[in-house]
This record gives C-alpha cells, structure tokens and sequence, in this order.
C-alpha cells in the first residue's frame, strides 16, 4: 500500500465529513423510496460493469490485492458477491457516506476513477436489495454500513418527512469472506481495506457459479487490463488474466493461444488543446491491430473453406466480437466500444473483427467524450472524432488492414479448395478442354527451355530464403511437386504489378494471380464469390495466359500480350474497379461470412 496516498485519502475523508456536518447535511439519501428504485434502473451492462464501480475504488484506495467472494446458502448460485480490497480502509463516518449517493471524495480528482460519488451505490443497489460495507483503516477496527431497499420502502429508515441513513456500527466481515480470507492465509494480516458485500441478489447476469465466475474473469480482464499487473484481482478464487483485445501483449490472456499472432500498426498520440487559448488538455493514445484470416480459428479449421461454426473457432472470437468497434479507455480502464458516425464509415460484425482500434484518453478531457456517471458509455464529440480521422488516420488504418483481410481470406478460400481434390477444378476443366484446340501446341525449343529454368530456379532461390534451406534442395523438391501436375495456381503480393500472369516454371505452366491488385479484391475474392466462380475467373486467366506463353519468347505476338497486360489491361482494370466502389449497384449486397 503507498503509505503517502493512505494518509492523503484519509486526511479527504476527514475533511469531507467536517464539510458535510457543518452543512447540517442530516445524512438522508438526498430523495426518498422512488429515488432509489429509479437508481435501481440507471443501466449497468453486466454484472462486470458494476463491479467494476467497486473495483475502480479499491484501486484508487492504493489496494494491491482485490478479491471477489462468492457465498452461497447451498446449491450452486452465489446468494451473496463480496468484492475484498486491502487499500487504506475507511474510518466510520466515511463508511457510512460511501452510501450516500453523490458523497465522494474524489469529485475533483482526474488521476483515477471517480467522477460524482455515485457507484458503489449506484452499481450495488442495480444488481441486488442489500448492500453492506465493511471497512477499517490501519490500526482501527471493523465498522459496517448498509443499505437495504425493501427496508427503505417500507418506511423503516424515514426520519420525519426525511429518509436517513444507520450509522456504522462495529462489525466484522461475514463468516463466507473470513472463511476465504483464511483459507488464504490472510485474514490475520487483513490490517486495512474495505469488503463491499451484496445481498439478495436479483439481477445479476448468470445465476449459476460456473458461468457467473467466467464471465467476470472474462471481462474484467479486459477492463483491467493495464492495472492487473500491479493489482492482482480473483473471482471465486480464479486469478483474473489480463486480456487484450487488440491481442498485441505478450504474456496476455490468448495472446500465444496459437501460432498466429496479431500485427501491430504504426501507433499515435493526438494532443487535444483548448480552442481559445491553445492550451494543451490531454492526450489521447491510439493503438491499431490488424489480426490474420486464421486468426480465430482452431488450428485444425485453420484452412477449411467457410468455417463458421463454434466448434471451428477459438477462445480469441469471444473477445472480438464483444469489441467489435472503436474501444475506448479512460485512464487505461476500458469504458465502451463505440461505433464510428455513418459519415465515417461502417462496421460490418464478420470481417471487421480482423483489426482492433484502441483510444485511451486522459480523464481531463471528459467533457470532450460526455462520459456517463456509471463510467459505461462514452459519445465523442465531433471534434474528437474528426481529430482521430485526421491526425491520428484511424480509417486509412481500418482501410489497409480490410484490404490485408481480403488479400489473405482469399488465399485461405483458394488454399481450401485446392486441398479438397488431388486436381484444381479450374486445372481439370482446362486439361479436358485442351484436346477442343484448334491451334497446334508449341514446339519446345532452347529459347522456351532457358525460360522454364530460369524460371523454376528464381522461385527455388525465392522459396530457399524463405525456408532457410539450401537452394538446391528447393529445386528438387519443386521438381518433385511439379510430378503429376502440369499447371497450377498459386497467389503472389506484388503491388504495381499486373493483376495475373502465366510463367512456365519448369515442367509445369503457373498462373499467378496478384492479390495486390484490386481484381482480387473485388473481383476473385469478393463477398459473395463461390468456389465455382473463382475456377471460371481461373479458366478466362487460362485462356489469356497459355495464349501468351505459347507464343515464342521474344517475339512480336509474345511482347504484344506483355505489353497489354501489364500497361493496358492491368491499369484500366484498377481504375475502373476503384470507379465502381462508389457506384450503386442495383441488387442485394450480401455480408461476408468469412471467418
């Protein structure tokens, strides 16, 4: 515990109470019965939001261990949550004010969580109809406080035309929370904190202890992720791995779930100044991911064609989908997941989950983001917004990594059906057609001959650096490949270059189809393409390759064929492609499903 912020916090509390009772404050709850039931309704997420009210206050209270407590009356439900802190504790006129709606002590204060005084009120009464605060500082002893809104309905707490609330009392912590604290060998050295106990419980998110305990490791682990470190949490006794869902932090939760490993994109800090005085206000830090095709798939659905179901995908798929958007955080606490104005673009919730963008904003600029009072939600001003488009290019980021998606989910499709049969269906069709020529085969020839091998050796030097082996052995085993197969199909990355090309290579007739060029994109790989249109976009590639590379090399037909494929087809292709992404399109656009 930082000792310094332990006597700073106490000495806040001191002051607030003194504030409040020479204010004549009364210690009513500000309004009466249907102030609380509206409370009641104030909108918390999930059961993880709103302990994450309480969480926030343990951190700011300098805890280094959080704890939360399960107990039961038999069966598998939890009937009570307990969140256990060790930070610097509460002297007994503060317990009793923390359940008061609006009395915090940190109002004012930008270096943590707190904003207006109204979670751990705000966040217990929504869950449950007791809550009860137990707290000591260092060298006090164990005082409590409740609340109980079945108690303040029926009239039990009205002082006149006002409703007020009990006074601590001395008081340990309930037999379920000693019984865990024991059980860990800390209870005899709980020297300070605070446990926050929730009773009748009535609406919370999973009813049953398995469930319940997964959700709220699931998600506090993301919420807290940057504190984990420093403040160890658990739930029910199950350590709370901090989780990115960017999936950038080595040692984070799914991080190494599998080879494949998210990318990360050129960062940025975007200052953000007062209009008037120019005056500096905060930062905002912005991280990008892009995460490959593959990424949420089990290993062994890794390259099957549209693999959908659950029990193809991974752990990590849970966690982009409940992120899916632009993430905000506040202080290093995630807040919200926002989708960006129409203006700026659109989110589509299948292969938008393949880059992550992360904006974690100083508290001091909150009036920019209109965050709640529950710390839930936060809506960006337009200016904010055009500041992450414009300085911190937050949609040229999402649009590059779109298009690296496209480029791979294509390749994985093409690799799949490849796989499916011992022949490409566009390689069969081809063959079969081949006997249907009019025009006789090439003769083979020395020119032809030095072609191929020069050709079959530049791939073995190209696949050797790659591999790390020696390219001799990449020849032969290329030649070994090439056994059987006389065509085949295989994709290159070669931005500038013409959107395919037909090599001979060998023994063996290539056709290279660009995923750099926007055909691919738009056209072979697009969202709606099927399996057999791709083999009759391959069959028309065909058809104009073997037409180019039956002629001689060196020759006037060969240059021709050269020449308007790689300065007139290629060009005139991309342009008209990029034309036609802001054209209407009469039909039904489909979302691609692809995962």
């Amino acid at each position: 515990m930082d000792n310094t912020r332990a006597v700073d916090g106490i000495l806040m509390q001191r002051e607030y109470i003194a504030k409040l009772e020479a204010e004549h404050f009364g210690w009513d709850i500000l309004v009466g019965d249907a102030f609380v039931r509206g409370m009641r309704d104030i909108g918390y997420k999930s059961t993880s939001f709103a302990l994450a009210e309480l969480i926030d206050n343990a951190i700011q209270a300098s805890a280094s261990k959080i704890d939360v407590v399960f107990g039961f009356n038999g069966g598998a439900k939890p009937t009570a949550i307990a969140v256990v802190d060790n930070g610097y504790g509460m002297e007994p006129k503060m317990i009793r004010a923390s359940l008061i709606w609006g009395a915090g002590t940190r109002a004012e204060d930008r270096r943590g969580f707190g904003k207006y005084g109204y979670g751990l009120p705000s966040a217990s009464v929504s869950q449950c109809h007791r809550v009860s605060v137990y707290s000591k500082p260092a060298g006090g002893s164990w005082q409590s406080a409740y609340m109980d809104i079945d108690e303040i309905s029926q009239g039990q707490w009205n002082r006149g035309n006002r409703i007020e609330t009990p006074e601590a009392v001395p008081e340990e912590p309930p037999a379920f929370v000693v019984d865990y604290l024991t059980r860990k060998k800390r209870w005899n050295e709980f020297d300070h904190g605070t446990i926050v106990v929730w009773e009748d419980l009535d609406r919370i998110d999973v009813k049953l202890r398995d469930g319940l305990r997964n959700n709220l490791v699931t998600h506090l682990g993301v919420i807290y992720r940057n504190y984990l470190l420093s403040t160890p949490m658990t739930v029910d006794g199950v350590d709370v791995e901090p989780c990115d869902p960017l999936f950038l932090t080595e040692g984070f939760r799914h991080y190494d779930l599998d080879d494949d490993r998210a990318i990360a994109l050129p960062p940025a800090v975007v200052e953000v100044k007062d209009k008037a005085s120019g005056k500096a206000l905060g930062n905002m830090r912005v991280r990008f991911a892009r995460m490959p095709s593959t990424f949420f798939r089990r290993p062994e659905s890794k390259w099957n064609n549209k693999a959908t179901g659950k029990e193809d995908m991974n752990a990590r798929l849970e966690i982009a989908d409940a992120n899916n958007g632009i993430i905000f955080l506040r202080n290093g606490r995630q807040i919200d997941v926002l989708r960006p104005p129409r203006s700026l673009g659109t989110i589509n919730a299948t292969t938008d989950r393949f880059w992550a963008v992360e904006v974690d904003f100083d508290a001091s600029l909150d009036d920019f983001f209109s965050i709640t009072t529950s710390k839930q939600q936060v809506k960006p001003e337009d200016r904010i917004w055009d500041m992450l488009k414009d300085k911190a290019k937050i949609f040229d980021a999402i649009g590059g990594s779109r298009t690296e998606y496209k480029k791979e989910a294509g390749a994985v499709a093409a690799k799949a059906e490849e796989s499916k049969t011992s022949k490409r269906a566009s390689v069969e069709a081809i063959e079969k057609a081949a006997k249907f020529r009019i025009t006789k085969p090439p003769k083979e020839s020395p020119g032809r001959k030095v072609e191929a091998d020069n050709n079959l050796r530049q791939e073995a030097r190209k696949r050797a650096r790659r591999a790390g082996i020696d390219v001799n052995q990449m020849e032969l085993e290329l030649v070994a490949q090439q056994e059987g197969h006389p065509h085949a199909v295989e994709t290159e990355d070669l931005p500038g270059a013409p959107f395919f090309r037909c090599v001979p290579r060998g023994g063996q007739r290539v056709l290279c189809l660009n995923v750099a060029h926007p055909f691919y994109i738009e056209v072979y790989a697009a969202a709606g393409s099927t399996p057999r249109t791709r083999a009759a976009i391959e069959i028309l590639l065909w058809t104009l390759g073997e037409a180019e590379i039956d002629a001689d090399p060196d020759t006037d037909r060969r240059r021709f064929y050269e020449r308007e494929r790689a300065s007139v087809w290629s060009p005139y292709l991309a342009e008209a492609l990029t034309s036609l992404r802001s054209i209407a399109v009469v039909g039904v656009e489909q979302e691609d499903s692809a995962a």
